[in-house]
This record gives structure tokens, sequence and C-alpha cells, in this order.
């Protein structure tokens, strides 16, 4: 029956003859499905993904021929410029990846936030490959922001506790139990959105106007309408754009939320108290991944739950 689809019948039959199987060989039936359904939507991703390579990898070069296949059956390349071979998964998160009949199951984990440990135990790797994969998978998505904003644009600071979790050597002092969080320095980052749905971020290395000029003005577009806090720093980066944009400050003291009853900051805030709520579950992330987690939660936002991260990957 191999290479042929079964009629309702016969798959009816399959069915029945399930009932006759004992527990310890559902399991092993299940892991085997499992595997078989993740390899072919790994598989597709690939196919689909390996149809559009129009270029070298290494060098750029569109002139390059066919040159084999891989261990795993995808096409290899060889490029005429600089003689190197390459592959569709060449200079991508997944190149180096391994096990990847499992690459889809820890892909619909992601979707449900699974923990490092539990997903490592589930699909029976190390715990330093599941973390691994994590970010790795969460490379190209981290890339992919938005270049412009449009309409009325949201745009505001929020700051995150500084960890050095992961760090075998940290860089400060150890501190002693009970500290108080505000003692603890913390991070700057500058989230900004439109009406459309649009989100960008960029964790700041200072709190600093010059920072958040150079994050925030680049995806400011004439037309536009800026939503701010009191802060006087984007008032400042508002008068260096090379075009006019009109300003509404929302000043707290004044008890200002809201003005003409259309510009506000409300949707960024709504949208900072559900990422940080998010955040929680992690107990704490470390600062060098912390635009990784952004990335995650923005992409969930956006995307559908069939979307693959996979095919994000990519």
């Amino acid at each position: 029956m191999l290479g042929a689809s079964m009629n309702n019948t016969q798959f009816a039959n399959l069915q029945t003859k399930l009932e006759d199987l004992t527990f310890v060989q559902l399991k092993r039936l299940r892991q085997h499905l499992e595997e078989m359904i993740s390899s072919n939507h790994v598989g597709k991703a690939i196919a689909v993904h390996e149809e559009g390579v129009g270029e070298c990898a290494h060098c750029g070069s569109d002139e390059f021929t066919k040159y084999g296949t891989t261990a795993r059956g995808q096409q290899r390349y060889k490029c005429k410029a600089c003689v190197r071979t390459f592959n569709s998964l060449t200079g991508t998160p997944l190149s180096g990846m391994k096990k990847q009949d499992k690459w889809h199951q820890y892909s619909e984990g992601m979707w449900f936030t699974a923990k490092i440990r539990e997903a490592a135990s589930e699909l029976g790797i190390n715990v330093k490959t599941a973390w691994r994969w994590r970010h790795q998978l969460l490379s190209k998505p981290r890339q992919r922001k938005p270049s412009e904003l449009h309409g009325i644009i949201e745009a505001d600071e929020t700051f995150i506790n500084e960890s050095f979790k992961g760090k075998r050597k940290l860089e400060r002092p150890p501190r002693k139990r009970g500290v108080k969080s505000h003692n603890i320095p913390k991070v700057p980052v500058m989230l900004a959105l439109d009406r459309n749905g649009a989100v960008t971020h960029c964790v700041l290395q200072r709190n600093t106007r010059e920072e958040l000029e150079k994050s925030l003005a680049p995806v400011l577009t004439p037309e536009s309408v800026l939503c701010t806090d009191g802060n006087l720093s984007y008032q400042t980066i508002v008068k260096n754009l090379p075009f006019e944009l009109d300003h509404k400050r929302l000043i707290a003291i004044d008890n200002q939320r809201v003005i003409d009853g259309i510009y506000h900051i409300q949707t960024l805030n709504n949208w900072m108290m559900r990422w940080k709520q998010w955040l929680r579950q992690f107990n704490g992330v470390g600062t060098d991944y912390l635009d990784n987690y952004i990335a995650w939660f923005r992409q969930m936002e956006q995307s559908q739950e069939d979307d693959s991260w996979v095919v994000l990957a990519l």
C-alpha cells in the first residue's frame, strides 16, 4: 500500500485493527506517526525554500550549478565564482541543526511557550540543544521588523531588570538576597506600533535621547501622527526629522490620556502589559537574549498557530 492513498473503507479497517494493539505498541505507533508528520512538514518547508535559491550563500553570485545531494537528500550546489558548495539551508538559522525529524514538534511547542526542560524531555534531546534551537528559530523573526510605521504611531519606553541569567561569570559583584527590584539596574527598551498592527522594538544600550532617536526616527514617516508621553526627548526627535510630523504629547501631570478622542498610547501600553505578563513565566530573561523574547511574543501576536517556526526561520 506504499505510495497509494487509502480509501475510507480501508482507513476504517485500519482504525479497527488499532484496538488490538497494546498500550506499549500504541505509544510506539504514536511516536512513529509524530515523527512522520514532523518530517513531512519540515521536508515541505525545505523543498519550498529550495525552489527560491537564486544565489550563492557564500558570495552572492548567481552563477552556480547542481552538485549532488546531501546525506539528508537536499540538493547541493557549487558556486562557479567562489568554488564553494552550499545547499538551501546554508546561511539560515537551520544550518547545522541536527535531528530534523524533531524540528516540527519543537516548533509546535513554541506556540505554547514550552519550557526548555519540558521540550528536551518530550523530544529526547539535550537541554542545551533545546535552548539552542529556541534561539536559532527566533533569530530570523527578530530581524523581521517593519522598516516604516504609518498613520497614528504610538511610541514609548519600558524598562526590564538587567539579568545575567545563563552566564557563567557575572559582570558585577553578586547581589545579596532580599535586594529590592528598584535597586537592580534597568535595561531600556523602545517600543513603537501603528494602528495597522505593525510593531517594532529596540533594546537600547542607554536611556538617552540619542539612543532613542537612533531606533525611532528611521521608522517614522511623513503625514503620520506620533503619540508619546511627556518625555522631552521625543520633542527633539521630531524637531530633527527632515520632514514635518504632527506630535501629540500626553502629559501625565495634566491627566491627559486621550487627545481628540483618538490620539493616545493605550494600545501600546496594553501591548507592553501583555508582553510583560507573558515574560513572567520565564522567571527572568538574560539581557543578551531580551531581543529574542520580544520578537517571540511579537511574532505570536501577529501570526497564526499553523505558521511553523521552521518556515519563519528560513
